[in-house]
């Protein structure tokens, strides 16, 4: 029996190392599979040229060795390349020396054979040194490096304590400790950020992902890596795949913005919903982005001269929210209205925030029920998250209402509902219908939150600085030649104040991140990548780097709207500034949120003058709950502005409508609150 047991336990022994050696032959296995399947991904280093820097040279594997010689010789810039072979490294560790050169390669094919032969461990990119003769192995560089840390890599935290800091925003604490505006950057313009903990990577099947994927995070600065980024979009695909996103997604569903470039909605929602907001479609929403301001402006115009407004963001977002729901959906929720009469939001509105600030952790069981949630038997997340699913079945519910009205012809046939219902994509194919709740709701966050936040600190921001706000008024005066709104046609003439605007998108962009994700191993800006691997450009940190944005325009962080002037422009890299996101996921909207912008201050200035509370320091938060930061506290003394249609001897007048035109509106707005709010 003792024999019986002891040859038992050997042979569960032998089972178990086995097993183990299997599974680590298939992780292995896997790791291998995180080299492009159609692409060769080469590592290419030329003693003659590069000094020690590694190129990256991509070959499709169906090409020949001719092939792979032309791609070298344009990557190295050499133009006769027939003296030139190519040898491969052979490394024992990952950072190791080089301790052999291969035979050269004489057909393509046996690529795939030093592929195989990487270890799982490495970065699956084959190093070749592209040479006249063979060197020796110790003249070989060692490989393509990672960025570097950005700090010092604690246990159990990394490097998340660089995300610490005066900022109520972790990405302008970061920007602040690892791209300070002064000085040279202490790490580099693009660094490596370890979380501490282990991210959950989706998206990518069954794929084995290198350790460095799964705990860093490449953080960059750089202009010149965002241009490789869009350069080479197929290998940096944006991906909406960690936890944040997909619990983001619980909410607003698989729209435009919330969802990855693989989605089939968002294939077909690409090619169909930027339809709406070309620049002629834009044009013919004036009417209503003008009837919005209007209404703005006559609910302002009742406050006596020189009163105290503290909600200004709150007014603000109603205005944007009734402009972007008017122009694509076809229905004026009169969000400025109500709140001049002290009314609730549109139930619209009030669902759409509520959602989103559960789904983004904005509103919490401590937000929400603060000491309450204590009491024995209360169940503060349990009331919380039933309180979040009837929000969304709401939502849900109002937007199904929109559609069938779109589909009855009762709203806008001009709509970006009606574009979803009726207009088919590219390739042939129409929005699915259950795709439509989570565009109409992407529309919501991106064409309100983000306008109504960057207004905000424009005004903030000239009411701090007179003399840029003189100058925008005088434009304005001049452009409208006595007129009190801008037309269609004077608002592309209306130049520096949207330099303004777009200053202001510079310090504060709504966007506070905009990701990649890498989809094979890869070299990024000469460095190693791995699949899986986050990159995160920090807006604030680019829109804030001194190389592009100080110099004859002083420091970074101050408020300069001559930094857009065309020759300014012209002269700055061409991919400093991306507040709107870049390539295929750039903002739909951009046009709109600047005829938008520009209708709004234009008609602000030329009525108002804006008096900053003294002592207020601009700090941007998103303590409102909404997903853009936004003006902290933000708050106004308004007067008629000197001379203007509202001034009388230092008395503000109610802006008053023609009498044809104040009948209609009273009976658009009894009739668009009917059509929803019920």
């Amino acid at each position: 029996m003792l024999k019986l047991a002891g040859g038992m336990a050997v042979g569960a022994t032998a089972l178990m190392v086995a097993s183990s050696a299997l599974k680590q032959s298939l992780k292995d296995s896997a790791r291998r599979d995180a080299s492009s399947p159609f692409v060769y991904h080469l590592a290419v280093h030329c003693p003659q040229i590069s000094g020690s820097a590694w190129q990256l040279v991509k070959l499709p594997k169906t090409a020949k060795l001719q092939d792979l010689q032309q791609a070298a010789c344009a990557a190295f810039g050499e133009a006769d390349s027939s003296e030139f072979m190519f040898y491969p490294v052979e490394r024992k560790t990952r950072d190791g020396a080089c301790v052999k050169l291969g035979e050269q390669i004489r057909e393509i094919g046996s690529l795939d054979l030093l592929l195989l032969a990487l270890p799982p461990d490495h970065l699956q990119v084959i190093q070749l040194v592209f040479a006249q003769e063979a060197p020796q192995p110790a003249e070989v560089p060692q490989g393509p490096k990672a960025f570097p840390v950005c700090g010092i890599c604690w246990p159990l935290v990394g490097t998340s304590y660089q995300h610490k800091g005066p900022y109520p925003i972790s990405e302008y604490n970061f920007a602040q400790n690892v791209f300070p505006t002064t000085g040279k950057y202490p790490y580099g313009p693009t660094v490596r950020s370890y979380e501490g903990r282990k991210q959950d990577v989706a998206e990518f099947g069954s794929a084995v992902f290198h350790e460095d994927a799964q705990y860093t995070e490449t953080m960059t600065a750089d202009a010149n890596i965002v241009q490789e980024l869009i350069a080479r979009a197929a290998d940096f695909p944006k991906l909406w795949n960690r936890d944040v996103e997909v619990g983001l997604q619980d909410f607003t569903a698989n729209g435009l913005f919330t969802s990855s470039e693989k989605s089939e909605d968002w294939k077909t929602g690409h090619s169909l919903l930027p339809r709406g907001f070309n620049q002629i479609k834009v044009k013919g929403f004036a009417p209503q982005i003008l009837a919005k301001t209007r209404a703005f402006v006559g609910e302002w115009s009742k406050f006596e001269a020189g009163e105290l407004v503290e909600d200004v963001n709150e007014w603000l977002t109603a205005m944007t929210a009734d402009a972007v729901v008017s122009c694509s959906m076809g229905m004026d929720m009169c969000n400025v209205e109500r709140l001049g009469s002290k009314q609730a939001p549109h139930k619209f509105v009030e669902t759409f925030r509520f959602g989103l600030g559960v789904s983004i952790g904005s509103i919490t069981a401590q937000s929400e029920y603060g000491l309450k949630r204590f009491l024995p038997f209360f169940d503060a997340e349990g009331q919380l998250q039933e309180k979040y699913q009837a929000s969304k079945k709401e939502m849900q519910r109002q937007v199904e209402v929109l559609v069938e009205a779109t589909r009855r012809g009762e709203l806008g046939d001009n709509s970006i509902i009606a574009t979803m219902l009726n207009d088919t994509s590219a390739d042939g194919k129409r929005v699915r219908y259950s795709a439509l709740y989570g565009h109409v709701v992407n529309l919501m966050i991106a064409g309100h939150e983000t306008t109504a936040a960057t207004l905000g600190f424009t005004l903030q921001l000239l009411a701090e600085h007179p003399v840029y706000e003189e100058r925008a008024l005088e434009e304005v005066r001049q452009v409208l030649q006595g007129r009190t709104e801008p037309a269609v046609d004077d608002v592309p003439k209306l130049q520096f104040v949207e330099q303004c605007f777009r200053e202001a998108l510079r310090l504060y962009s709504p966007v506070t991140s905009i990701t990649r994700d890498v989809a094979h191993d890869t070299l990024l800006g000469g460095h190693r990548v791995y699949q899986g691997e986050r990159i995160n450009l920090v807006t604030r940190a680019l829109h804030t780097n001194p190389e592009y944005w100080g110099g004859e325009f002083g420091d970074p962080m101050s408020f300069n709207p001559d930094r857009f002037s065309p020759e300014a422009v012209r002269q700055r890299h061409p991919n400093a500034y991306h507040p709107w996101g870049f390539a295929s996921r750039a903002c739909i909207g951009s046009q709109f949120a600047l005829f938008e912008a520009k209708t709004f201050l234009a008609s602000i200035l030329i009525h108002f003058r804006l008096q900053g509370i003294p002592g207020y320091r601009l700090v941007a938060s998103c303590e409102g709950g909404g997903a853009a930061p936004s003006a902290e506290k933000l708050a106004f003394r308004v007067f008629p502005r000197p001379g203007g249609p509202l001034w009388a001897d230092g008395l503000m007048l109610p802006l008053a409508l023609p009498v044809a035109e104040a009948k209609e509106s009273m009976e658009e707005d009894r009739a668009s609150i009917s059509t929803v709010s019920s």
